[in-house]
């Protein structure tokens, strides 16, 4: 017999690790698809503000999940968390109206019957051109346009009388040339009194820009 020592035995396989951070960004992004597919669809204007807490919440059940599991701090799910929870409190903050979609979007009615009431861009630019309205009524048009994140362009035509109201949570808010800027920003277009209004203009944009000006 061999007075060799045995080998020693084989390293045990080390224990399969769950792979809870790429789960739920997988989570994350598939949310967020849904939200913009949504959005582009005109199926919900509102996608965002269930989108936003949703990938919050994954995160918290991820972390808490690997945790148990593992044991180990992951550092990319505490990253993301903190990046939601820091877009959904200046959300809150500065009331940010996340609604009606992302990207670049012209509006450009020929007719006072075409111009809705409501218009809404979760982020990106809005341009509302009225510059070609035609059958203009006895009674002021009442319009309200929102941008979330962005830029809020209004063109209206010349030699008609408005009433502009103009909001910034964060940002500029310029009106025929005359601007303010800053946090919680107002800024306004008043004709006298008695005058003859045709629209009365309700803008605002939660981080941004607010522009108007006549075409």
């Amino acid at each position: 017999m061999s007075d060799l020592p045995a080998p020693p035995p084989p390293p045990s396989a080390p224990p399969e690790r769950f792979p809870a951070g790429r789960l739920v960004l997988g989570l994350v992004i598939v949310a967020i698809g849904i939200g913009a597919l949504l959005q582009v669809t005109d199926v919900t204007t509102r996608a965002w503000r269930v989108v936003l807490p949703g990938a919050l919440i994954a995160v918290g059940l991820g972390l808490v999940v690997a945790g148990m599991r593992s044991g180990r701090s992951q550092g990319g799910l505490i990253v993301l968390g903190l990046v939601l929870t820091v877009i959904l409190a200046i959300a809150a903050a500065v009331d940010i109206p996340l609604e009606g979609g992302v990207g670049d979007r012209l509006e450009r009615p020929a007719t006072f019957d075409r111009v809705r009431a409501e218009y809404h861009l979760a982020v990106g630019q809005l341009t509302l051109d009225l510059t070609r309205l035609t059958g203009y009524g006895p009674v002021p048009r009442h319009v309200t346009a929102r941008v979330g994140i962005g830029r809020l362009v209004l063109v209206v035509p010349a030699g008609i009388l408005v009433d502009v109201r103009g909001h910034a949570g964060v940002g500029d808010v310029t009106i025929f040339g005359r601007s303010e800027s800053g946090i919680d920003v107002d800024n306004a277009s008043r004709p006298p009194s008695g005058a003859s209004v045709v629209l009365s203009l309700d803008l605002s944009v939660g981080v941004g820009q607010v522009e108007v000006r006549r075409g």
